[in-house]
């Protein structure tokens, strides 16, 4: 999973093992250690009506309703967004989407990424 933070949005970039895991566990989770401390982010499906978020320490956990995420998953959708409000009357936009192949050469293995939709177009 790929998580990128900008301003009051993240947008979470799952390959095709995230989403495998997540159709199986209901649960798809990534830590990065910051010397002794834990960062960790989770998306989890669950029987809910409206997506929700919570920080509790070092963790960012998402839950989004079951049935939104099946369709997600079982479908040709690159993916789907919400708001969810925050106490302050701000709002946190989150993009969950499938991570696919970048079209340069890098050094990152995107073996498990999704084909780009864009590859062999010409620019």
């Amino acid at each position: 999973m790929k998580i990128r933070i900008r301003g009051n949005s993240i947008r979470y970039r799952l390959d095709k093992n995230d989403i495998e895991k997540l159709k199986e566990t209901d649960k798809v989770e990534e830590h990065t250690w910051i010397g002794a401390h834990n960062l960790h982010f989770c998306i989890r499906s669950r029987n809910i009506v409206i997506p929700a978020i919570k920080l509790e320490g070092s963790g960012v956990h998402l839950s989004v309703p079951a049935p939104l995420v099946e369709k997600w998953t079982d479908s040709d959708e690159t993916g789907f967004s919400f708001d969810i409000a925050n106490p302050d009357d701000s709002v946190l936009k989150l993009l969950i989407e499938k991570d696919f192949k970048c079209l340069t050469v890098r050094e990152e293995d995107d073996s498990a990424a999704f084909e780009n939709p864009d590859a062999g177009k010409a620019c």
